[in-house]
């Protein structure tokens, strides 16, 4: 059991880059992070959840990537969360994370770190709600991270499937500066009163990935092309799914309050079935 007081982190990890190249299982604290199956916190007043901080003596090797073992991340009622990790956490790998939910964390503005983006192969789903300073989903911050990623062929999100995000009225774009080619299977998406959001994928360079979507009848790009369950309830300053955004197979769409959207949908005559209020 653990005793969580006000305001402190849940795991402070003090390290040095020496001591995980030599053996990061001698660790304690980081021996117990790697092997949680499943982290839900709800109703605790913390600040973070991992923070490392690492010592001067550095190591000369590359460090290998740690893999947890961490399938669910629920955090739920944290008030004043204002980050999840901290420190230098490239070496952490989420190999196993299926499901994030994160709701009713109104400090928190970003979850995920750049390269942790690109080690969550299993992802599934992920429904973020009621985080009202929340920027951005996944940092898009490191330029670094950001070019290898745009030069990389590796299926970031290969099986995430749903995407829900409700009440996050700082929130511009769900993913930002990512490949679309990254998000493979993605069949649904429902965002709801997100008063600033303007795009739900704004990607820099969205018909840069190496050629590898299917090809419309017009010619332009098929992206999210398994996107079959669409809802989009009060949103004043939504504009689009994604530029160019095309779909041809069956398609559900609700759509209530959103003035600004007007889909651009390439569909055989009474394949849609749309909902507008």
């Amino acid at each position: 059991m653990l005793c969580i007081q006000e305001n402190d982190i849940l795991w402070l990890i003090r390290t040095t880059l020496k001591q995980l190249e030599d053996d990061p299982l001698s660790h304690p604290q980081l021996k117990l992070v790697l092997k949680f199956r499943i982290l839900w916190l709800s109703d605790v007043r913390i600040k973070g959840i991992f923070q490392f901080q690492m010592g001067e003596e550095g190591g000369t090797a590359q460090l290998l990537p740690l893999n947890l073992d961490m399938t669910r991340l629920q955090l739920l009622n944290l008030p004043e969360l204002n980050f999840i990790w901290k420190g230098p956490t490239a070496f952490l790998c989420f190999q196993n994370l299926s499901h994030i939910w994160v709701k009713e964390c109104p400090k928190l503005k970003t979850i995920f770190s750049t390269t942790v983006v690109i080690s969550l192969p299993m992802l599934k789903d992920m429904n973020i709600s009621t985080c009202d300073e929340l920027e951005q989903i996944f940092d898009s911050g490191d330029a670094q991270q950001l070019k290898t990623l745009h030069s990389s062929q590796q299926l970031c999100f290969p099986k995430l499937s749903s995407i829900v995000v409700t009440n996050c009225n700082k929130l511009k774009y769900i993913f930002y500066n990512l490949s679309v080619s990254h998000f493979t299977s993605v069949t649904k998406l429902e965002i709801e009163n997100c008063s600033q959001l303007h795009k739900a994928f704004g990607f820099e360079h969205e018909a840069d990935d190496g050629g590898l979507e299917e090809m419309g009848k017009d010619g332009k790009q098929l992206l999210l092309h398994n996107l079959k369950d669409i809802t989009l309830w009060f949103l004043p300053n939504f504009q689009e799914i994604h530029h160019g955004f095309k779909l041809i197979e069956d398609i559900k769409q609700i759509i209530v309050k959103c003035p600004k959207y007007s889909p651009s949908l390439y569909l055989h005559p009474g394949k849609i079935h749309m909902a507008f209020f």
